[in-house]
């Protein structure tokens, strides 16, 4: 159980695609999913991928409970994802405000769908199938721009709406 690093954008490993997870007994896995719990919480996240703390898995770990970051945000029980998959999203996107742990202080307003049909495995080997919506379907989409390389600024249509959050007028 450790607090790690979070890398920062323009750290070349946040821009390698995740490797999928294969061994789910491991000890690795295990203290990983630690890791990254304690590190998420520490830093007041919502969500976290493996990339983040330099593990090019594709694990993703996502809790909503009192966030100060998230104040009006609705719970959202831990989940923890290997190996996930967006399958199906909805027609319908919405904008809102996003932000990182591997960009602090920023948040940019980012198109996304809002609802989402994903597969993953969990902790246990299990596979997991789930329909979700509105913050839970951005968090997910966002941290799965993660295993793939990609960070929310590249998904941004206006860069006027994206900057630091004690700069931007109407966050």
């Amino acid at each position: 159980m450790a607090i790690r690093n979070v890398l920062k954008m323009g750290d070349p490993r946040l821009s390698l695609n995740a490797q999928p997870v294969t061994d789910f007994d491991s000890e690795e896995l295990l203290l990983n999913i630690t890791d990254m719990l304690d590190t998420m919480r520490q830093f007041q996240g919502v969500g976290l991928a493996a990339p983040q703390i330099g593990v090019s898995k594709q694990i993703i770990v996502l809790e909503v409970s009192n966030n100060p970051r998230y104040p009006h945000a609705d719970t959202i029980a831990l989940h923890i994802l290997l190996n996930p998959q967006i399958t199906d999203f909805s027609q319908q996107t919405e904008s809102a405000w996003e932000g990182c742990l591997s960009l602090p202080g920023l948040r940019g307003k980012v198109q996304r769908a809002k609802s989402i049909h994903y597969q993953a495995v969990n902790e246990k080997g299990e596979r997991i199938q789930a329909t979700v919506h509105g913050f839970h379907a951005r968090i997910i989409q966002h941290e799965i721009d993660h295993l793939n390389g990609i960070l929310y600024p590249q998904r941004l249509n206006n860069l006027n709406e994206f900057g630091f959050e004690d700069s931007l007028p109407d966050y």
